[in-house]
Protein backbone atom coordinates (compact mmCIF):
# COMPACT_ATOMS: atom_id res chain seq x y z
CA UNK A 1 0.00 0.00 0.00
CA UNK A 2 1.33 3.32 -1.04
CA UNK A 3 2.37 5.72 1.74
CA UNK A 4 0.53 9.18 2.14
CA UNK A 5 3.89 11.14 1.45
CA UNK A 6 4.75 9.03 -1.69
CA UNK A 7 1.10 9.74 -2.70
CA UNK A 8 1.09 13.43 -2.10
CA UNK A 9 4.61 13.50 -4.18
CA UNK A 10 2.86 11.62 -7.23
CA UNK A 11 0.06 14.54 -6.68
CA UNK A 12 2.40 17.31 -6.64
CA UNK A 13 4.45 15.61 -9.46
CA UNK A 14 1.22 15.23 -11.76
CA UNK A 15 0.53 18.59 -11.25
CA UNK A 16 3.65 20.22 -12.09
CA UNK A 17 3.56 18.13 -15.14
CA UNK A 18 0.09 19.22 -16.80
CA UNK A 19 1.50 22.84 -15.73
CA UNK A 20 4.62 22.40 -17.85
CA UNK A 21 2.59 20.89 -20.24
CA UNK A 22 0.17 23.38 -20.96
CA UNK A 23 2.67 26.33 -20.55
CA UNK A 24 5.02 24.31 -23.28
CA UNK A 25 2.22 23.46 -25.11
CA UNK A 26 0.70 27.23 -25.30
CA UNK A 27 5.08 28.81 -26.11
CA UNK A 28 5.30 26.01 -29.38
CA UNK A 29 1.40 26.44 -30.49
CA UNK A 30 2.18 30.43 -30.41
CA UNK A 31 5.45 29.80 -31.91
CA UNK A 32 3.57 28.39 -34.90
CA UNK A 33 1.21 31.09 -35.30
CA UNK A 34 4.20 33.44 -35.76
CA UNK A 35 5.92 31.74 -38.13
CA UNK A 36 2.52 31.34 -39.87
CA UNK A 37 2.85 35.18 -40.02
CA UNK A 38 0.31 36.23 -37.50
CA UNK A 39 -3.01 35.78 -39.33
CA UNK A 40 -5.80 37.63 -37.91
CA UNK A 41 -3.77 40.17 -35.79
CA UNK A 42 -5.67 43.44 -37.26
CA UNK A 43 -3.57 45.64 -39.09
CA UNK A 44 -3.84 48.73 -36.95
CA UNK A 45 -1.05 46.74 -34.44
CA UNK A 46 1.20 46.39 -37.06
CA UNK A 47 1.79 50.42 -37.78
CA UNK A 48 4.99 50.84 -35.97
CA UNK A 49 6.31 47.43 -37.50
CA UNK A 50 5.60 48.34 -40.64
CA UNK A 51 7.46 51.40 -40.22
CA UNK A 52 10.60 49.83 -39.15
CA UNK A 53 10.45 47.26 -42.35
CA UNK A 54 10.28 50.08 -44.49
CA UNK A 55 13.17 51.98 -42.82
CA UNK A 56 15.24 48.25 -42.54
CA UNK A 57 14.29 48.01 -46.32
CA UNK A 58 16.50 51.16 -46.83
CA UNK A 59 14.00 54.20 -47.07
CA UNK A 60 15.35 57.34 -45.48
CA UNK A 61 12.72 59.37 -44.75
CA UNK A 62 12.43 58.79 -41.53
CA UNK A 63 15.90 59.83 -40.57
CA UNK A 64 14.29 62.51 -38.55
CA UNK A 65 12.60 60.10 -35.79
CA UNK A 66 16.22 58.36 -34.36
CA UNK A 67 14.42 55.43 -32.53
CA UNK A 68 13.21 54.39 -35.51
CA UNK A 69 16.03 54.59 -37.83
CA UNK A 70 17.90 52.97 -34.69
CA UNK A 71 15.69 50.08 -34.72
CA UNK A 72 15.43 49.67 -38.47
CA UNK A 73 19.21 49.88 -38.61
CA UNK A 74 19.46 46.90 -36.59
CA UNK A 75 17.62 44.93 -38.33
CA UNK A 76 18.76 45.71 -41.50
CA UNK A 77 22.59 44.78 -39.67
CA UNK A 78 21.23 41.69 -38.62
CA UNK A 79 19.84 40.58 -42.30
CA UNK A 80 16.39 40.65 -41.45
CA UNK A 81 15.17 43.85 -43.53
CA UNK A 82 13.41 41.72 -45.93
CA UNK A 83 12.57 38.34 -43.98
CA UNK A 84 9.69 39.26 -41.85
CA UNK A 85 9.50 35.89 -40.42
CA UNK A 86 12.81 35.51 -39.01
CA UNK A 87 12.73 38.88 -37.32
CA UNK A 88 9.19 38.35 -35.36
CA UNK A 89 10.64 34.96 -34.51
CA UNK A 90 14.09 36.62 -33.00
CA UNK A 91 11.69 38.74 -31.11
CA UNK A 92 9.08 35.79 -29.98
CA UNK A 93 12.34 33.44 -29.12
CA UNK A 94 13.71 36.00 -27.21
CA UNK A 95 10.46 37.19 -25.19
CA UNK A 96 9.90 33.20 -24.70
CA UNK A 97 13.92 32.57 -23.38
CA UNK A 98 12.82 35.53 -20.98
CA UNK A 99 9.69 33.91 -19.54
CA UNK A 100 11.14 30.65 -19.70
CA UNK A 101 14.14 32.12 -16.85
CA UNK A 102 11.57 33.86 -15.24
CA UNK A 103 9.59 30.73 -14.45
CA UNK A 104 12.35 28.30 -13.43
CA UNK A 105 11.10 26.93 -10.15
CA UNK A 106 7.78 28.58 -9.64
CA UNK A 107 5.69 26.86 -12.03
CA UNK A 108 4.48 25.12 -9.60
CA UNK A 109 2.98 28.36 -7.61
CA UNK A 110 0.68 28.96 -10.59
CA UNK A 111 -2.53 28.60 -10.07
CA UNK A 112 -5.44 28.50 -12.80
CA UNK A 113 -5.06 32.52 -12.74
CA UNK A 114 -1.30 32.43 -13.10
CA UNK A 115 -1.16 30.24 -16.03
CA UNK A 116 -3.86 32.58 -17.66
CA UNK A 117 -1.45 35.48 -16.97
CA UNK A 118 1.29 33.31 -18.46
CA UNK A 119 -1.45 32.48 -21.61
CA UNK A 120 -2.11 36.06 -22.19
CA UNK A 121 1.38 37.27 -21.66
CA UNK A 122 2.19 34.95 -24.74
CA UNK A 123 -0.27 36.54 -26.75
CA UNK A 124 0.63 40.06 -26.22
CA UNK A 125 3.84 38.90 -26.98
CA UNK A 126 3.29 37.54 -30.12
CA UNK A 127 0.99 40.65 -31.11
CA UNK A 128 3.73 43.31 -29.63
CA UNK A 129 7.16 42.04 -30.40
CA UNK A 130 6.29 38.90 -32.59
CA UNK A 131 7.14 41.28 -35.14
CA UNK A 132 9.40 44.20 -36.12
CA UNK A 133 9.60 46.23 -32.94
CA UNK A 134 11.20 48.68 -30.66
CA UNK A 135 10.26 46.71 -27.40
CA UNK A 136 11.80 43.75 -28.59
CA UNK A 137 14.86 45.40 -27.02
CA UNK A 138 13.61 46.06 -23.92
CA UNK A 139 13.74 42.28 -23.51
CA UNK A 140 17.60 42.04 -22.88
CA UNK A 141 17.27 44.27 -19.80
CA UNK A 142 14.34 41.77 -18.22
CA UNK A 143 17.17 39.29 -18.57
CA UNK A 144 19.63 41.14 -16.53
CA UNK A 145 16.85 42.31 -14.60
CA UNK A 146 16.36 38.51 -13.79
CA UNK A 147 20.27 37.75 -13.10
CA UNK A 148 20.38 35.88 -9.63
CA UNK A 149 23.40 37.49 -8.52
CA UNK A 150 23.29 39.88 -5.50
CA UNK A 151 25.06 42.76 -4.99
CA UNK A 152 26.09 45.86 -6.78
CA UNK A 153 27.32 44.36 -9.91
CA UNK A 154 23.91 43.29 -11.21
CA UNK A 155 22.29 46.97 -10.14
CA UNK A 156 24.70 48.43 -12.33
CA UNK A 157 24.13 46.64 -15.14
CA UNK A 158 20.85 46.96 -14.66
CA UNK A 159 21.31 50.68 -15.01
CA UNK A 160 23.76 51.10 -17.69
CA UNK A 161 21.45 48.74 -20.24
CA UNK A 162 18.37 51.09 -19.11
CA UNK A 163 20.75 54.46 -20.17
CA UNK A 164 21.62 52.83 -23.50
CA UNK A 165 17.93 52.05 -24.22
CA UNK A 166 17.51 55.42 -23.27
CA UNK A 167 19.98 56.86 -25.36
CA UNK A 168 19.42 55.53 -28.67
CA UNK A 169 15.48 54.42 -28.18
CA UNK A 170 13.18 56.50 -26.19
CA UNK A 171 14.75 59.30 -23.93
CA UNK A 172 11.85 58.63 -21.45
CA UNK A 173 13.70 55.58 -20.28
CA UNK A 174 16.28 58.06 -18.41
CA UNK A 175 13.51 58.88 -15.90
CA UNK A 176 12.55 55.46 -15.49
CA UNK A 177 16.36 55.16 -14.18
CA UNK A 178 15.56 57.43 -11.64
CA UNK A 179 11.90 56.14 -11.31
CA UNK A 180 13.62 52.61 -10.37
CA UNK A 181 16.58 54.11 -8.30
CA UNK A 182 13.50 55.92 -5.89
CA UNK A 183 11.51 52.48 -6.00
CA UNK A 184 14.49 50.96 -4.44
CA UNK A 185 15.40 53.42 -2.01
CA UNK A 186 11.68 53.13 -0.82
CA UNK A 187 12.19 49.44 -0.65
CA UNK A 188 15.06 49.34 0.83
CA UNK A 189 12.68 49.22 4.45
CA UNK A 190 9.22 47.06 5.12
CA UNK A 191 7.71 47.35 2.00
CA UNK A 192 4.13 47.54 1.32
CA UNK A 193 1.13 47.97 -1.31
CA UNK A 194 0.35 51.25 1.02
CA UNK A 195 4.36 52.48 0.60
CA UNK A 196 4.17 51.37 -3.22
CA UNK A 197 0.87 53.43 -4.21
CA UNK A 198 2.57 56.56 -2.14
CA UNK A 199 5.95 56.29 -3.72
CA UNK A 200 4.26 56.10 -6.88
CA UNK A 201 1.89 59.14 -6.31
CA UNK A 202 5.31 60.85 -4.57
CA UNK A 203 7.20 59.84 -8.14
CA UNK A 204 4.39 61.81 -9.72
CA UNK A 205 4.99 64.96 -7.62
CA UNK A 206 8.55 64.52 -8.29
CA UNK A 207 8.22 64.52 -11.58
CA UNK A 208 5.06 67.31 -11.50
CA UNK A 209 7.84 69.91 -10.30
CA UNK A 210 10.75 68.94 -12.66
CA UNK A 211 8.77 69.25 -15.64
CA UNK A 212 7.20 72.67 -14.52
CA UNK A 213 10.30 73.96 -13.34
CA UNK A 214 12.94 72.67 -15.36
CA UNK A 215 10.77 72.03 -18.88
CA UNK A 216 8.29 74.56 -18.53
CA UNK A 217 5.41 72.54 -19.44
CA UNK A 218 2.82 70.53 -17.49
CA UNK A 219 3.15 67.08 -16.36
CA UNK A 220 0.79 65.27 -19.59
CA UNK A 221 2.67 68.18 -22.03
CA UNK A 222 4.05 65.64 -24.07
CA UNK A 223 0.58 63.68 -24.18
CA UNK A 224 -1.80 66.30 -24.61
CA UNK A 225 0.48 67.14 -27.56
CA UNK A 226 0.73 63.84 -29.46
CA UNK A 227 -3.20 63.22 -29.22
CA UNK A 228 -4.42 66.88 -30.32
CA UNK A 229 -2.88 64.87 -33.72
CA UNK A 230 -4.62 61.81 -33.21
CA UNK A 231 -8.34 63.21 -32.49
CA UNK A 232 -10.76 61.47 -34.80
CA UNK A 233 -8.31 58.77 -36.55
CA UNK A 234 -10.49 56.11 -36.48
CA UNK A 235 -7.64 53.45 -35.31
CA UNK A 236 -6.97 55.29 -31.82
CA UNK A 237 -9.53 53.96 -29.92
CA UNK A 238 -8.82 54.37 -26.51
CA UNK A 239 -6.94 57.78 -26.15
CA UNK A 240 -5.69 58.81 -22.88
CA UNK A 241 -7.76 62.33 -22.38
CA UNK A 242 -7.76 64.64 -19.53
CA UNK A 243 -10.12 63.67 -16.86
CA UNK A 244 -10.11 67.37 -15.27
CA UNK A 245 -10.15 70.48 -17.71
CA UNK A 246 -7.49 71.98 -14.82
CA UNK A 247 -4.62 73.88 -16.10
CA UNK A 248 -1.63 73.91 -14.01
CA UNK A 249 0.70 71.48 -12.14
CA UNK A 250 -2.12 70.70 -9.90
CA UNK A 251 -4.20 70.09 -13.10
CA UNK A 252 -1.64 67.85 -14.26
CA UNK A 253 -1.03 65.83 -11.44
CA UNK A 254 -4.26 64.47 -10.74
CA UNK A 255 -4.66 63.85 -14.55
CA UNK A 256 -1.27 61.55 -14.18
CA UNK A 257 -2.31 60.14 -11.22
CA UNK A 258 -5.64 58.80 -12.55
CA UNK A 259 -3.85 57.69 -15.70
CA UNK A 260 -1.68 55.79 -13.12
CA UNK A 261 -4.99 53.84 -11.84
CA UNK A 262 -6.76 53.20 -14.05
CA UNK A 263 -3.37 51.43 -15.78
CA UNK A 264 -4.38 48.85 -13.11
CA UNK A 265 -8.10 49.39 -13.01
CA UNK A 266 -9.07 50.24 -16.76
CA UNK A 267 -12.24 51.57 -16.74
CA UNK A 268 -12.29 53.50 -19.70
CA UNK A 269 -11.55 49.82 -21.54
CA UNK A 270 -14.36 48.40 -19.97
CA UNK A 271 -16.99 50.84 -20.48
CA UNK A 272 -16.59 50.22 -24.25
CA UNK A 273 -18.32 47.17 -23.81
CA UNK A 274 -16.04 45.55 -26.33
CA UNK A 275 -15.41 41.44 -26.08
CA UNK A 276 -12.12 42.27 -27.28
CA UNK A 277 -10.99 45.18 -24.74
CA UNK A 278 -13.18 43.31 -21.66
CA UNK A 279 -10.79 40.93 -22.39
CA UNK A 280 -7.59 42.86 -22.04
CA UNK A 281 -8.87 45.01 -19.18
CA UNK A 282 -9.77 41.74 -17.31
CA UNK A 283 -5.95 40.54 -18.05
CA UNK A 284 -4.92 44.03 -16.68
CA UNK A 285 -6.96 43.43 -13.47
CA UNK A 286 -5.82 40.49 -12.82
CA UNK A 287 -2.28 40.66 -13.52
CA UNK A 288 -2.10 44.25 -11.01
CA UNK A 289 -4.27 42.46 -8.44
CA UNK A 290 -2.13 39.64 -8.14
CA UNK A 291 1.25 41.92 -8.20
CA UNK A 292 -0.26 43.65 -5.48
CA UNK A 293 -0.67 40.76 -3.46
CA UNK A 294 2.57 39.74 -4.09
CA UNK A 295 4.22 42.90 -2.63
CA UNK A 296 1.41 42.01 0.17
CA UNK A 297 2.68 38.71 1.33
CA UNK A 298 5.94 40.05 1.38
CA UNK A 299 6.09 42.98 3.31
CA UNK A 300 8.09 41.32 6.36
CA UNK A 301 11.82 42.43 5.78
CA UNK A 302 13.21 39.23 6.41
CA UNK A 303 11.28 37.84 3.23
CA UNK A 304 12.17 40.34 1.04
CA UNK A 305 15.06 39.74 -1.84
CA UNK A 306 17.24 42.02 -3.32
CA UNK A 307 16.52 40.29 -6.63
CA UNK A 308 12.53 40.83 -5.90
CA UNK A 309 13.04 43.66 -5.30
CA UNK A 310 14.97 44.60 -7.71
CA UNK A 311 11.82 43.26 -10.32
CA UNK A 312 9.07 45.33 -8.56
CA UNK A 313 11.27 48.48 -8.86
CA UNK A 314 11.95 48.08 -12.47
CA UNK A 315 8.06 47.43 -13.38
CA UNK A 316 7.29 49.80 -11.00
CA UNK A 317 9.26 52.70 -12.45
CA UNK A 318 7.66 52.19 -15.85
CA UNK A 319 4.42 52.10 -15.14
CA UNK A 320 4.90 55.56 -13.26
CA UNK A 321 6.53 57.23 -16.39
CA UNK A 322 4.07 55.40 -18.62
CA UNK A 323 1.63 57.13 -17.17
CA UNK A 324 2.75 60.44 -17.59
CA UNK A 325 3.70 59.92 -21.54
CA UNK A 326 1.19 57.32 -22.75
CA UNK A 327 -0.98 58.22 -25.44
CA UNK A 328 -3.34 55.70 -25.51
CA UNK A 329 -4.20 52.60 -23.79
CA UNK A 330 -2.77 50.33 -26.35
CA UNK A 331 0.67 52.02 -26.11
CA UNK A 332 0.64 51.37 -22.44
CA UNK A 333 -0.15 47.60 -23.25
CA UNK A 334 2.39 47.52 -25.64
CA UNK A 335 4.96 48.90 -23.69
CA UNK A 336 4.58 46.81 -20.88
CA UNK A 337 4.77 43.72 -22.94
CA UNK A 338 8.44 43.01 -22.58
CA UNK A 339 8.18 43.41 -18.51
CA UNK A 340 4.93 41.19 -18.32
CA UNK A 341 7.60 37.76 -17.57
CA UNK A 342 9.20 40.21 -14.63
CA UNK A 343 5.41 40.35 -13.39
CA UNK A 344 5.30 36.89 -13.69
CA UNK A 345 8.19 36.45 -11.55
CA UNK A 346 7.00 38.45 -8.82
CA UNK A 347 3.52 37.06 -8.77
CA UNK A 348 5.12 33.54 -8.30
CA UNK A 349 7.97 34.11 -5.85
CA UNK A 350 6.93 32.89 -3.77
CA UNK A 351 3.43 30.22 -3.03
CA UNK A 352 0.83 32.02 -1.15
CA UNK A 353 0.31 30.53 3.06
CA UNK A 354 -3.47 29.25 1.17
CA UNK A 355 -1.29 27.06 -1.05
CA UNK A 356 -0.61 24.60 1.85
CA UNK A 357 -3.71 24.83 4.39
CA UNK A 358 -2.65 21.92 6.09
CA UNK A 359 0.80 22.53 6.69
CA UNK A 360 2.26 23.98 9.87
CA UNK A 361 2.29 27.92 10.06
CA UNK A 362 5.76 28.05 11.16
CA UNK A 363 6.88 25.16 8.57
CA UNK A 364 5.38 27.25 6.24
CA UNK A 365 7.16 30.72 7.35
CA UNK A 366 10.31 28.64 7.71
CA UNK A 367 10.11 27.69 3.30
CA UNK A 368 9.03 30.77 2.65
CA UNK A 369 12.02 33.12 4.24
CA UNK A 370 14.50 30.54 3.01
CA UNK A 371 13.00 30.46 -0.51
CA UNK A 372 13.32 26.92 -0.57
CA UNK A 373 9.84 26.30 -2.04
CA UNK A 374 10.29 28.52 -4.77
CA UNK A 375 14.00 27.45 -5.62
CA UNK A 376 15.10 30.94 -5.21
CA UNK A 377 18.23 30.50 -4.22
CA UNK A 378 19.44 28.19 -7.36
CA UNK A 379 17.36 29.27 -10.22
CA UNK A 380 18.11 31.39 -12.83
CA UNK A 381 15.80 33.16 -12.49
CA UNK A 382 15.26 34.27 -8.89
CA UNK A 383 13.21 36.95 -9.18
CA UNK A 384 9.47 36.65 -8.22
CA UNK A 385 7.07 36.51 -10.45
CA UNK A 386 4.65 38.70 -12.87
CA UNK A 387 2.43 45.34 -17.60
Amino acid sequence: MTSTPHRERREIDGDRTIKQLFVGLFLVGSACFVLLGSPFVPARFLYDSKKIATIAGGYQGYDSDKSFSTVGMIYRELRLADQPTWAAMVGYLLFVAVVLVSLRGRIDNAGLMGLALIAGSTVLAVVYVGTYSKDVFVLPIALIALWTRRGLWPELALIAAMAYYAHEFRDYWYLVIGGYIGFRLVMARRFSVRRMIGAALAALVVLSVVFQNYLGVELDFYRTKVNEMRIGDVDTRTLIEPFFDLEGPVGSFLNSALVLLTFAVPLPLIVRLSPYYLVVAAFLLVLWFMFGRAVHLSTDESRTDPRWARLVALVLGLTVVQSVFEPDYGSYVRHLTPLLPLMLAVILWRPPPSSAPDADPAAVSDTQDTGVTSGSDTSAGAPVATR
